[in-house]
């Protein structure tokens, strides 16, 4: 629901629906809804290198994510611009620079960031931004040949064959410690996420771990569509976890006129269809986790 009727008035009235991909200004800044929808522009900020949610195409940001900013931004009736940046060293160097403050070196912050851990702790480490609109669950998964790992393996099965998994991930540090090491010897790494897709496909490993999402996706780009199995990982901090959105804390009438966007675009299944289409299974964040709409 809009902050009150002036906004959803501002909303009904604004410029066409269309789509627009551009470089963010030196200088701009966050801003509440109504500026939003009185510049005909959506600033969005989402991950380099952060497939298949965000990424460069030959110089177009391409991924999940941006179709999600696109049709978020349709809804509202304004364009989205996009803009593509490295992660800090931290998320919260990452809210402040895409939030709040904006980069040492020049070009603003967005009205929306992309593809932000939803958790109180963080949250409330960075009171200058607001954190919500979850949009997505993010789990830990292996891609499976069931024929060779049985349809429902636990992790012992490979002391036997082998499985993938990209080096110097949560996925990698809980293989090689897995029961004091004893599947280290049929553990294949690869420097490459697409490399373990290629020789998941070839049968060279039985099963290949990492995020869901990822894996899904990199088997869907080379016409595999496998069997996924979710193994109890004890141990592990998180194996799930949710995303969704940050803005600037005196935008806050802009995160609920995303809220509503996002609602409208779940119940149409306009949200699923986007994951769909780069071959990721749409999984909706729990409603009971303890996670708001909006915190801080």
């Amino acid at each position: 629901m809009l902050a009150n009727s002036t906004f959803r008035s501002a909303i009904r009235l604004a410029c066409a629906l269309g789509f627009a991909i551009g470089v963010l200004t030196g200088g701009a800044a966050a801003r509440p809804l109504d500026e939003v929808v009185g510049s005909g522009i959506l600033r969005v900020i989402a991950y380099l290198d952060n497939a298949p949610f965000s990424w460069d195409d030959n110089g177009t940001p391409r991924g999940i994510d941006v179709d999600i900013a696109g049709a978020v931004a349709g809804e509202l009736g304004v364009k989205p611009e996009v803009v593509l940046r490295m992660p800090g060293e931290k998320g919260d160097d990452d809210l402040r620079v895409n939030v709040w403050k904006g980069p040492l070196t020049g070009g603003g912050v967005g009205d929306l960031m992309m593809h932000v851990p939803i958790d109180r702790e963080f949250a409330a480490r960075n009171p200058e931004a607001v954190l919500g609109n979850p949009y997505f669950q993010e789990r830990i998964a292996l891609a499976i040949d069931s024929d060779r790992t049985g349809p429902s393996p636990s992790f012992d099965v490979f002391k036997k064959i082998k499985i993938g998994v990209q080096l110097g991930t949560v996925s990698d540090y809980f293989l090689m410690r897995y029961d004091d090491g004893a599947l280290i010897d049929n553990i294949v790494h690869h420097v490459r996420a697409e490399d373990g897709a290629k020789e998941f496909k070839s049968k060279d490993i039985a099963a290949l771990m990492g995020q869901r999402a990822r894996i899904e996706a990199l088997l869907h780009d080379i016409g595999v569509k496998p069997r996924i199995a979710e193994l109890k990982m004890d141990g592990i901090v998180r194996d799930q976890w949710v995303v969704g959105m940050a803005w600037k804390e005196n935008s806050r009438d802009l995160g609920y006129a995303v809220q509503a966007a996002l609602e409208k675009l779940k119940a149409n299944g306009k949200l699923a269809e986007i994951f769909r289409s780069y071959g990721v299974t749409y999984i909706e964040p729990p409603i009971d986790d303890g996670v708001s709409n909006q915190q801080n």
